[in-house]
């Protein structure tokens, strides 16, 4: 199992800043806030991240079942309420195989996020029963390429290689839960 390094240090909590024209008015910013928004990935996750990203607060939005335009709706909510760090986003899953409508809900998620926000987005891994899920990945990516902020976290490549294993052809097992969690956290670690 991958070790986990300590976190050295505390980052600075909260300050305030005015509204962004870039992003929504916020009424509470907070420099250390992490805020993950998801499906039912980020439910498996929760337990881990909340061990692993210690330095921060950590605000979890995640509901089973959630489809990418649910999940945007509960993104600009929680953008609202805080000015987070970093944002971690998992959807995709729940949603169908156009990747034309896929790239665009990407970009409405990454547009509502505050430019000098993090995001890091783990690439989908479905059941071929949930439909065709690799050119969703592509649009992903090429979003991640174009926007300087996304860190893509490559997990469908890591379950294809072995590094990860999935229980039911979408969920993570115990241990690769634990696993995706340690790669998420160090991305978030390294301000994406």
């Amino acid at each position: 199992m991958v070790a986990i390094a300590c976190l050295a240090g505390v980052l600075a909590a909260a300050s305030s800043r005015a509204p962004s024209p870039l992003g929504p008015a916020v009424a509470h910013a907070d420099a250390a806030q992490v805020l993950i928004v998801g499906d039912s990935i980020a439910v498996g996750l929760r337990p881990f991240l909340v061990e692993m990203i210690t330095d921060r607060e950590v605000t979890f939005d995640a509901k089973n079942g959630r489809t990418t335009p649910q999940g945007l709706r509960a993104l600009r909510f929680e953008l609202g309420r805080f000015a987070p760090q970093a944002v971690v986003i998992t959807l995709g899953t729940n949603d169908g195989s156009d990747p034309r409508v896929f790239a665009a809900r990407v970009a409405k998620a990454l547009r509502a996020v505050p430019r000098t926000t993090c995001i890091v987005w783990p690439t989908i891994v479905r059941a071929p029963r949930k439909g065709a899920y690799k050119a969703l990945n592509r649009a992903l990516r090429d979003a991640a390429r174009r926007d300087r902020r996304v860190t893509v976290i490559n997990w469908d490549r890591m379950v294809a290689k072995g590094t990860g294993a999935l229980r039911d052809g979408v969920h993570p097992t115990h241990d690769s839960y634990r696993f995706l969690s340690h790669v998420t956290a160090a991305a978030v670690r390294r301000g994406c």
